[in-house]
């Protein structure tokens, strides 16, 4: 990684950037995992979340560290995304990449947040990485093995197209399990935050809160990289190579991926009611 200091003066140039399109688990996923990260904020940890964003929402900048990609200047960033580990291994067991990985990634914004003194213009630049990166950790084939680039290199048909493991589980089968928007997600998935409370104008302060449930933000980063690296291996398991994604596949782990992104949303809150308590 660069030192401290180069990535501080590296970052503050960052700032100025808007929010791009997503890869990982695609604009609905991201969005929808800080949408419903937001809904479980402490007022103060809101507050203060709400205004280094700018004044924008969690789920406006969740898909913002994506749209660095295909910079040369960002590069280093580049492997911050993901945490590969080969068949059979777990995270700890696997080769670690010099240059970081999504475990790492979080573990360092973390770090960063908690310094005192910081700019706030850094420091937003380290929140909106660490809320784009809690989102990648929840997403399998982000843990998906070194040798075929994270299912990259793992062939599917995707509706009459040739696809790939990691391209349907960074948003294709998203798109096809539910028809939802990503506040659809987040409201019918945490509906007991206070959807319904959703009329025209209305923004996470006029939702009512509670705080992230335990069981689901049970654990620390390290637990859920482990976690994402046991569904990976299910999933090469169980994703026939070369053939077409049925509906009954789908319709298998559609549960799989509500459950990612509520457990990413209620563990994204904790992190964050943390760090701004």
């Amino acid at each position: 990684m660069k030192t401290k200091h180069a990535l501080a003066a590296f970052f503050v140039s960052l700032s100025l950037t808007t929010a791009p399109p997503a890869f990982g688990w695609g604009v609905e996923g991201h969005n929808a995992v800080a949408h419903i990260a937001q809904r479980h904020l402490t007022r103060r940890a809101d507050r203060e979340v709400t205004r280094l964003l700018d004044g924008r929402s969690m789920a406006y900048w969740s898909a913002w560290a994506d749209g660095l990609r295909g910079d040369a200047r960002y590069d280093f960033l580049s492997t911050w995304h993901y945490a590969n580990a080969g068949e059979g291994l777990t995270y700890a067991d696997a080769p670690k990449n010099p240059t970081g990985d999504v475990y790492t990634a979080v573990m360092e914004c973390v770090d960063r947040l908690e310094e005192r003194g910081a700019s706030d213009s850094l420091r937003a630049v380290w929140l909106k990485l660490l809320i784009h990166f809690v989102g990648d950790m929840h997403c399998p084939m982000h843990a998906g093995h070194p040798e075929d680039r994270g299912g990259n290199g793992f062939p599917v048909v995707f509706q009459g197209a040739e696809s790939n493991l990691h391209r349907l589980w960074d948003g294709q089968i998203i798109d096809a399990a539910r028809p939802w928007d990503a506040l659809e997600w987040a409201v019918n998935l945490d509906y007991g935050a206070g959807a319904g409370l959703l009329g025209p104008g209305s923004g996470s302060r006029s939702w009512s809160r509670r705080r992230p449930d335990r069981e689901l933000s049970a654990g620390e980063p390290l637990d859920w990289m482990e976690q994402t690296v046991v569904l990976s291996h299910r999933l090469y398991d169980d994703t026939p190579r070369g053939e077409a994604v049925s509906r009954a596949y789908i319709t298998r782990y559609t549960p799989l991926i509500e459950q990612k992104f509520i457990e990413a949303g209620h563990r994204l809150a904790r992190l964050l009611n943390r760090l701004f308590p």
